[in-house]
């Protein structure tokens, strides 16, 4: 009986980490969009957004890497 239940916890707790990265990576693709483009009549972007982006690309590569390293490039 208590093997059904710890079963049953890891499927809950599982379940709950599941919905909580895809809602984290959804945010985050929010975020991404809503990112200005440059444009020539848009808000000016600086070395320091470039420096963000690229940062964030970095730690995205490794956090894909994490789950698929054969995939690394």
């Amino acid at each position: 009986m208590a093997n059904a239940t710890n079963r049953q916890r890891i499927k809950a707790e599982y379940t709950a980490a599941h919905v909580r990265a895809l809602t984290l990576l959804e945010d985050l693709h929010q975020r991404i969009e809503d990112t200005p483009a440059p444009t020539d009549d848009g808000p000016a972007i600086g070395w320091d957004d470039v420096g963000s982006l690229k940062h964030l690309c970095e730690q995205l590569q490794e956090l894909k890497n994490h789950f698929s390293p054969a995939d690394a490039n």
